[in-house]
Formats: structure tokens, C-alpha cells, sequence
């Protein structure tokens, strides 16, 4: 497991070469995932599109959050919009905290900057609960798995939330362990480890707000407690995850057992 050098293009790697609990090994250079791509290079470009072979990206953002940082378009790469949550229910998550660097340097208000950080354990209840983005993470799962033409990349805004989620379930359908699924889950802190103490370090000095910047820390990672909770939610909500997979997301047995014959070596 590591991430892949680019020059503008954060947390991005390849979902191939983990192992399966049958003894399988799911294939490497089919599936990719990242951050957001409005600040790709020239270089960068080619490298998704000659190197990795990547000839479909899914943006799982949101129209604001697009607008604000529109990906940088590659000739030859297929883009497809898949937000998972619509602008009522984003603006409950603070944008995933992907606008918390902004809201950080023009906050007036610590108490409303404190209010407007989500806390992710709720935002991940909201990936299980939530009617828009539950259907959306249906379409997303779907279209990776039919996927056969080159490779294909997902992303959000950090590559950790909705990302994580996705890659989570697509681990589960192709058979891979709980551990493994929660280790690739984590990887992203190799990423977001230093921003996390950047920030909530500023906060310490600056604004003297302990609480705050805690909070701060945390929306920049990812916590095992967070991936548990969508989990959890979906055990109790209904039934299991393999429950969730055939009669909510309306994935078939036969679309499984296709992308395992596809993605499994």
C-alpha cells in the first residue's frame, strides 16, 4: 500500500494488490482513487492517462464544491458527476470539511467556526441514512463494477470520506477482510496526518481554542470509529452490509460475481 507521486494530485493510489479472505488478490491498475483534481499538472495528466491507463473519473463532489474547485479536464478521460450528497445536506456537513482552510483564515466568530466543522461521526451515519446518498453510492458502486474499458478513478474533495466509503464497500464485495478494509481505510492519514496538526497547531497558538482545534484534527483524518459507524448504521438500519449490497443498493449476485471474475487474480 502507497501512494502515487504526482505533482498536484493528493492521496492517490492504486485500490489493486490487497488480498482477499478466499487467497485472491484484487487486481492492480483497474482502480484508482484521490483527492480532488482541480490542480493536476500537465504532467499529471499524462501520467493518469498514459501510465495508469485511467479512461473514466468519478466526481463524487458537489455541484458547489465543483464550482469552487473544477477538475482540471484530460483529453481522452471520460468524467462522470456522482455527488453523494446534495446541497441541503452538505451544507449539515460543512462541506466536509473541505472548505475548513478557508473558513479558518475568515472566521470572525469562533463559536459559529466551531458550529460550521462537522463532526464526521454524524456525516458517516448520513452515508447509511441518507436517501439521496445512499442511491448515489449505488450508482457509483455500479458503474466501477461494469467498468472494462481502461482504468477508473474516484474522488472527492480529500479522497478520505466519501472515497474511503466507497473503496470500503468495493473491498467488501470483492471479499476482502474487515482488518485489511479498515488499514487501506486509515492510509489516508499518510496524507492527512500533517495538515491535521498544522492547522489545529494555529488554532492553539492563535485562537487559544483547545476544543476547536481538536475538532479541527479530526475533520482532517480518518478514525476507525468513523468507518465503524457507517457500518454499525448499516447493521442496525438493515441488517448487514451484504444486506445492504443486495436489497438497498440492488446489487445483483450476478454484477458480483462479474467484477470478481473481472477485478480478482
Amino acid at each position: 500500500m502507497k501512494n502515487i507521486e504526482f505533482n498536484k494530485l493528493k492521496n492517490a493510489r492504486d485500490s489493486g494488490g490487497i488480498n482477499t479472505l478466499d487467497g485472491k488478490t484484487v487486481r492492480k491498475g483497474i482502480i484508482y482513487r484521490s483527492g480532488h483534481m482541480s490542480r493536476i499538472t500537465k504532467s499529471d495528466a499524462l501520467k493518469l492517462k498514459n501510465d495508469l491507463d485511467i479512461r473514466m473519473i468519478i466526481d463524487l463532489r458537489s455541484s458547489s464544491e465543483k464550482e469552487k474547485r473544477p477538475n482540471v479536464p484530460v483529453d481522452g478521460i471520460r468524467y462522470l458527476e456522482i455527488p453523494y450528497f446534495n446541497e441541503d445536506t452538505l451544507a449539515v456537513t460543512g462541506g466536509m470539511g473541505s472548505d475548513v482552510r478557508s473558513a479558518l483564515k475568515n472566521a470572525e466568530n469562533q463559536q459559529e467556526l466551531y458550529e460550521y466543522v462537522p463532526d464526521l461521526n454524524n456525516v458517516y451515519k448520513l452515508f447509511a441514512d441518507d436517501e439521496f446518498s445512499v442511491s448515489q453510492i449505488g450508482e457509483c458502486l455500479k458503474t466501477i463494477m461494469a467498468n472494462r474499458d481502461g482504468a477508473v478513478l474516484f474522488h472527492c474533495s480529500a479522497g478520505k470520506d466519501r472515497t474511503g466509503i466507497t473503496a470500503a464497500l468495493i473491498y467488501h464485495i470483492l471479499g476482502v477482510g474487515p482488518d485489511d478494509i479498515m488499514a487501506d481505510y486509515l492510509f489516508t492519514n499518510t496524507v492527512a496526518e500533517k495538515p491535521s496538526i498544522k492547522y489545529s497547531r494555529l488554532i492553539r497558538i492563535f485562537m487559544r481554542n483547545k476544543p476547536l482545534a481538536e475538532k479541527v484534527r479530526k475533520v482532517f483524518l480518518a478514525d476507525e470509529l468513523y468507518l465503524n459507524t457507517f457500518f454499525d448504521e448499516i447493521s442496525v438500519k438493515y441488517g448487514g452490509t451484504d444486506k445492504f449490497i443486495s436489497d438497498v443498493l440492488k446489487i445483483t449476485d450476478e454484477q458480483i460475481e462479474s467484477f470478481k471474475d473481472y477485478a480478482l487474480e
